[in-house]
């Protein structure tokens, strides 16, 4: 399958992720950096959402999915949801949430289930690149990033 690639204005789009373990951790970070309002379900959390919850820069709900599952599709009115709990019935649950409310999934266990993929970011003062393997591989695309990263540091030491 081929993807479309597509860079989209994150600025106080509502953004829902359920899970709070590094791969949650790396997309709230991501998310939050480019303007998201993220929402974060999780009875454990790991010390970087706790940091950003403390500063006010996410909400976090410390429960689990299915405490709140009734509830927070109709506080807010989500643009995307990551489930990535892990757990194949709590993610399949949330896909299925999403979807009939009409909102771009994302399952960090299983890329066959997402309708989009979180891209490796180089970003620059006036550049932003995504690169994606669709999973294929993701070593690839952490290197191609990283060289990417490179050159536009380099670009940005010249045009000082």
């Amino acid at each position: 399958m081929s993807y479309f690639p597509i860079f989209i204005d994150m600025t106080d789009r509502q953004v829902l992720v359920v899970g709070a373990g590094s791969v949650a951790s790396r997309r709230v970070g991501v998310l939050e950096k480019f303007g998201a309002a993220i929402t974060v379900i999780a009875p454990n959390t790991s010390e970087e959402i706790r940091k950003l919850a403390d500063s006010r820069k996410i909400r976090l709900i410390e429960q689990t999915y299915e405490e709140v599952r009734d509830t927070i599709w109709q506080e807010k009115n989500f643009f995307m949801a990551l489930a990535a709990t892990g757990q194949t019935g709590t993610d399949a649950r949330i896909k299925e949430d999403a979807s009939s409310h009409s909102v771009w999934f994302n399952m960090a266990s299983d890329k066959s289930q997402s309708e989009f993929y979180f891209p490796a970011i180089a970003q620059g003062r006036e550049l932003t690149a995504g690169l994606i393997s669709g999973g294929a591989d993701p070593g690839l695309t952490h290197r191609v990033a990283k060289e990417v990263r490179r050159v536009l540091a380099e670009a940005e030491v010249e045009d000082t």
